[in-house]
């Protein structure tokens, strides 16, 4: 069980380190002027890739942004590299907005699969553990789709699926999620604005709320006895 727990622990280290690496390293690389300005002009690249300076091509870019953002999570693309290009195009702020709109779209199309056509997916993914999770959505839907969200690093698909195939009720299921998504689609779009625009700063502060994330959910499933068992519970093992 303590080994267990440790090569999780170090998975999740390792995890945040190459994150951190991969943002630090185009941050450094985009803050040198010459590059940067012989590869792209930051303003005009995010003018361009946001619809111009029309209020109805800017609408028809976030638009475009969220319905095949959507697409893509549902086909099973990490909702958080959708916040980090969101972060890129539209800044910080409204990478995170576009971002989770995408990704509760994206979210709702799966959970309805989960109900009907892939339900049997899931079934045969969770085997025994399905039930549990039967039971811990009866009792609590909203906490445990709101704690699944919150786990970096991990299958947001399988979530999605789940909840659909154990029938959670789906206001319960959207509420959950959209409170979820928001921190780490806040992280993953200040990375990738701040990586765009050679803002360390930026990145550096989205580095420690990823990492109190982490050691967040650990805290939480060592004072919780019923989630402790990662290995019983955990339906968003990181993807093999």
């Amino acid at each position: 069980m303590s080994t267990g727990l440790d090569r999780k622990v170090a998975g999740d280290v390792c995890r945040v380190a190459g994150v951190a690496v991969f943002f630090v390293a185009a941050t450094v690389f985009l803050e040198k002027s010459g590059i940067r300005n012989a590869l792209f002009d930051v303003e005009t690249f995010r003018s361009l890739l946001q619809g111009g300076s029309s209020g109805t091509g800017r609408m028809v870019s976030a638009a475009i942004f969220v319905v095949g953002g959507a697409g893509v999570i549902a086909l099973g693309m990490p909702r958080l590299w959708a916040s980090a290009v969101g972060g890129v195009v539209y800044g910080a702020l409204m990478g995170t907005v576009l971002s989770v709109m995408a990704s509760i779209l994206g979210a709702s199309i799966l959970y309805l699969a989960g109900r009907s056509l892939l339900g049997r997916v899931v079934e045969r993914r969770l085997g025994g553990r399905l039930e549990f999770w039967r039971r811990r959505f009866h009792e609590n839907a909203f906490w445990w789709v709101l704690y699944g969200r919150l786990v970096p690093f991990s299958n947001s698909t399988i979530m999605s699926l789940l909840c659909g195939s154990c029938r959670v009720p789906f206001w319960a299921y959207v509420q959950g999620s959209v409170l979820g998504f928001i921190p780490l689609a806040a992280v993953f779009a200040a990375f990738g604005s701040g990586g765009l625009e050679g803002n360390l700063g930026q990145i550096g502060f989205a580095v420690l709320v990823l990492a109190a994330f982490v050691i967040l959910r650990r805290l939480i499933n060592a004072r919780t006895p019923v989630i402790a068992d990662e290995k019983t519970v955990d339906p968003e093992a990181p993807k093999g």
